[in-house]
């Protein structure tokens, strides 16, 4: 028969929370609960916010005890609920901040409040511009300031961030639903009059396909009636009227107008190749081939890591 052994906490009950507070890499088996502090992620209902709940895991009286808030729960809710909690460790002094104090977590930006019983949101404009104003207003002081100091200071302003993000989400689905009834009404102008400018815009083709090639054989007509009068040494002949077309309105004439027939491609784009719009044009396919794991003459490929 064998004796029956007391439970007792291993020689360092605290060894896996503390090497993840140093950053050690430690593997969290879900049905192995260990003593530290930590906190329990939640959310009211699917797309709310994350809330966290303080839990600490101690050994008392031989037997490791969890305590939820400011409750202790039984044995089966504290394996329950660990596979949630191992990997969200905190520090003794975040936890009893939350847990004795009533304090917001460290990584808690103040104006972007995790807690619970917050009231619903106002997702008017009077209610988005009051909770945007205030947080971009510290979005714009805190990017004047220095550089981020810690973790919980960077959790802080990623949480302002995530923040505002959601916020701009949604001005942006308000915007676009007030606008949408003058959206659906201007569509409906542009149904209604297209067809008719259409088919007015004929006049168009009236004029290039008809009318430039009769204005233009009446005046290649009169050019050569003035060159054989010259060679028939007829005296010079007052400057003869332009050729044109219509009695009522506007007359149609011709009007030379200049366009550039680019014949050799080398020598007109040096030419352009101080000009901003080129530059900006270049720029634009440079970075849109070296995209692709293509390289681009003339170019060397430039990586950045940007917070997404």
């Amino acid at each position: 028969m064998t004796d029956y052994v007391e439970p007792r906490p291993p020689a360092n009950p605290w060894a896996y929370w503390q090497s993840r507070r140093e950053g050690i890499p430690v593997q969290m088996h879900p049905d192995d609960p260990q003593a530290g502090f930590y906190r329990k992620p939640r959310k009211e209902y699917y797309g709310a916010r994350r809330t966290f709940t303080p839990v600490a895991y101690y050994w008392q009286d031989g037997a490791l005890r969890c305590r939820v808030g400011d409750a202790e729960v039984p044995d089966q809710t504290a394996l329950a609920i660990w596979i949630q909690v191992g990997n969200n460790d905190v520090s003794e002094e975040a936890y009893r901040a939350v847990a004795e104090r009533g304090e917001p977590w460290p990584d808690e930006h103040e104006l972007v409040p995790m807690g619970d019983n917050l009231p619903p949101e106002d997702n008017s404009f009077e209610g988005l511009t009051d909770a945007i104003e205030d947080l971009a207003r510290e979005a714009l002081e805190r990017i004047e300031g220095p550089p981020i100091a810690d973790q919980d200071e960077a959790d802080r302003i990623a949480n302002l961030a995530d923040r505002l993000a959601e916020l701009w989400k949604k001005a942006e689905d308000a915007r676009k639903a007030e606008r949408r009834e003058y959206d659906e009404a201007l569509k409906a102008i542009q149904q209604k009059w297209l067809p008719l400018l259409t088919k007015a815009e004929s006049y168009k083709n009236l004029k290039y396909k008809l009318l430039t090639p009769w204005l233009q054989r009446l005046e290649a007509a009169q050019q050569q009636a003035a060159e054989a009068a010259a060679a028939a040494g007829a005296p010079t002949a007052a400057e003869p009227r332009r050729p044109r077309a219509g009695t009522r309105g506007r007359a149609q004439t011709l009007k030379v107008q200049k366009r550039a027939e680019i014949i050799d491609f080398d020598a007109c784009l040096n030419f352009f190749k101080d000009s901003e719009d080129l530059r900006s044009t270049v720029q634009m396919l440079a970075n849109r081939v070296v995209r692709t794991g293509m390289s681009v003459p003339g170019t060397k490929v430039i990586e950045e890591q940007k917070a997404v």
